[in-house]
């Protein structure tokens, strides 16, 4: 039987660029466990004592350099079956808001950063349940829901 684990998070960066909402994808290296080569989102572990916040933030500066200027949590967990390890992962997604004059800086598991406006989100994202969370935290940045001063996180 499957493990299902929920020790991981999922963050999505963006940016307004010149009125135009992209996100950012981040090129994996051979030097990552698996998707060598591909290109993803921030994804990484919940250190021992660390909330999923937290583990978000951290993972976000190990990975990209970035510090969030605004965050929030998206009304959506991203859940996949981990065949290389046979678990299912359950991952908390967050959105975070960085300037457009911030500077990525790499860590040893990336080498390539690139922008994707929002209209070209269905042919640059290849999972599913990315594409899934995309659709929500667009809605909720271009009409932020009620719940919206619940999902804010102060990083």
């Amino acid at each position: 039987m499957s493990d299902i684990r929920a020790d991981g998070i999922a963050v999505y960066v963006y940016r307004v660029q010149g009125g135009q909402l992209e996100f950012l994808q981040i090129h994996r290296t051979d030097a990552t466990g698996e998707y060598q080569r591909s290109w993803q989102i921030v994804y990484g572990g919940i250190e021992a004592g660390e909330t999923a916040v937290q583990a978000a933030v951290r993972e976000l500066r190990e990975e990209t350099g970035l510090t969030p200027r605004a965050m929030f949590q998206a009304e959506y967990v991203e859940t996949f079956y981990f065949r290389a390890k046979d678990y299912v992962l359950m991952m908390p997604v967050f959105a975070v808001e960085v300037a457009p004059t911030d500077t990525i800086r790499f860590n040893e598991e990336h080498d390539a950063a690139r922008w994707v406006p929002v209209e070209a989100v269905a042919g640059q994202f290849m999972w599913r349940t990315q594409r899934e969370a995309l659709a929500i935290i667009v809605e909720e940045i271009r009409h932020p829901s009620l719940a919206r001063g619940q999902l804010e996180i102060r990083p």
